[in-house]
């Protein structure tokens, strides 16, 4: 028996068996070419969080007096840094079609959920959560152990 992720044996059930399934096409699309997205997205959060950084100095003063640069928007950096460099550890295991890529995906998308919970954006919560477990439930069969 393989081992399960934390909250994953609840949340199967829900999108699995309540959420209408992919077609094997569209699966396939997604994970044949999802790896690559997500790398792009990586790479490009994190040149936008060197920013935040302050390697452009002159954005670091617009979004700290935007968003007041409390404790939620540190945290959201923090956490952002590490969502990024899971999404670039999970390139070459989802590219390989291995478990540990959808592991790491999974566990990205808890931190997203957290983060967003923190900074209280219920509405990023509830859609990004559905439409994120939606996605990666439904392409886990693709992904060997």
């Amino acid at each position: 028996m393989e081992s399960r992720l934390i909250l994953e044996n609840e949340l199967e059930p829900i999108f699995l068996g309540k959420f209408p399934p992919f077609p094997d096409n569209v699966k396939e699309l997604l994970v044949q070419y999802g790896p690559y997205l997500i790398l792009i997205g990586a790479v490009l959060g994190l040149l936008g969080l060197l920013t935040a950084f302050g390697v452009g100095t002159a954005a670091i003063g617009i979004g700290v007096a935007s968003y007041g640069g409390g404790f939620s928007f540190y945290v959201g950096i923090v956490l952002a840094t590490v969502m990024m460099i899971m999404y670039l550890m999970a390139f070459s295991p989802l590219r390989a079609r291995k478990r540990a890529g959808w592991n790491l995906m999974y566990y990205a998308l808890l931190l997203s959920l957290v983060s967003n919970l923190l900074q209280l954006a219920i509405l990023a919560v509830i859609i990004g959560g559905v439409l994120g477990f939606w996605v990666l439930f439904q392409i886990r069969d693709k992904y060997v152990v």
